[in-house]
């Protein structure tokens, strides 16, 4: 994604959290992450490093609420490297959880994301 803005490319990470299939989540993480990533979480016990660890993150999310659909809601906010986006997390068809996603990028892709949720 060299050509994409930070918060196009922190969008399509985001789509990672909808995909059940470990293989199409893989191709959207090679898509939006750069050579080095660290994503950081309240839920997460510690920073995932790399794609290896986004996608270990990602499986243990689906497996633990394969039910949810993560919603961005609205355009991202960019600042040079920076993007942040709002986003709702449902379950069977109801809100859950509000979260707000700050991913910084550089040519090759988001380098690191923070991701903080508030229940609804």
């Amino acid at each position: 994604m060299a050509d994409a803005t930070p918060g196009e490319t922190l969008v399509t990470l985001l789509k990672a959290w909808n995909e059940a299939d470990p293989g199409a989540r893989d191709t959207i993480l090679d898509e939006a992450l750069g050579a080095s990533f660290t994503y950081c979480d309240p839920n997460a016990p510690a920073p995932f490093e790399g794609r290896e660890g986004m996608a270990q993150y990602l499986s243990i999310f689906r497996e633990n609420l394969p039910d949810a659909v993560l919603l961005v809601t609205g355009a991202p906010m960019v600042s040079h490297d920076t993007a942040m986006a709002y986003a709702r997390l449902d379950r069977s068809g109801e809100p859950f959880a509000r979260l707000i996603f700050v991913g910084t990028a550089d040519e090759g892709g988001l380098t690191r994301l923070t991701g903080f949720v508030e229940s609804e």
